[in-house]
């Protein structure tokens, strides 16, 4: 019994120091370069788990005929890792799929790894695999980008959506979450 209150206390200072350590959000937003253990980039979290200033629910509806229509990114940030779902719908088909990038700044990020239904964004299924990309992800003006400019500007068509909250809280407790936000694919 002694042995298990032991183990119980070790797992609260462990959390305390872990939450101790944060840098305030001016530095790790500011510097580009931050220092891998910088724990997380800035942005509001909307749940009980630290997040960067990727996390979040983005949609952009550009020629859309319904919201269930829209394209979507669903991310959450971990240091500088980036999981998440993404999805669109092109000639009346649904497509979706799993991200990982990594955070180079806190504008910019590539994203490395991508799997799904097969069409524009992967050819391997998740069940499958991971297939390697090597392909930005960008934020700028409060938007969220995949494509970069030929003058290397961000062009960002996908916006914060609130209304999706719940669908993040649901991606935040996949099991393979945890796993992506930990280690490699």
């Amino acid at each position: 019994m002694r042995s298990l209150g032991m183990v119980g206390l070790l797992a609260v200072a462990a959390c305390a120091a872990a939450g101790g350590g944060r840098e305030d959000a001016g530095t790790a937003h500011g510097d580009a370069d931050s220092r891998q253990s910088a724990p997380w980039m800035t942005q509001a979290p909307t749940t009980s788990a630290p997040q960067g200033a990727f996390s979040g629910a983005w949609q952009a509806c550009a020629g859309a005929s319904s919201p269930e229509e829209c394209s979507r990114y669903l991310l959450v940030q971990r240091g500088d890792r980036i999981c998440g779902t993404w999805s669109y719908v092109a000639s009346g088909q649904a497509y979706e799929g799993r991200v990982v990038a990594r955070a180079m700044s806190a504008t910019r990020a590539r994203r490395t790894h991508v799997c799904g239904r097969p069409g524009s964004e992967t050819d391997t299924e998740c069940v499958d695999s991971w297939q390697r990309i090597d392909r930005p992800l960008l934020l700028c003006d409060g938007k969220l980008g995949e494509i970069v400019g030929v003058d290397g500007a961000c062009i960002a068509d996908y916006r914060p959506t609130p209304a999706l909250q719940d669908a993040l809280a649901a991606l935040q407790a996949a099991p393979w979450m945890g796993g992506c936000l930990s280690n490699s694919p």
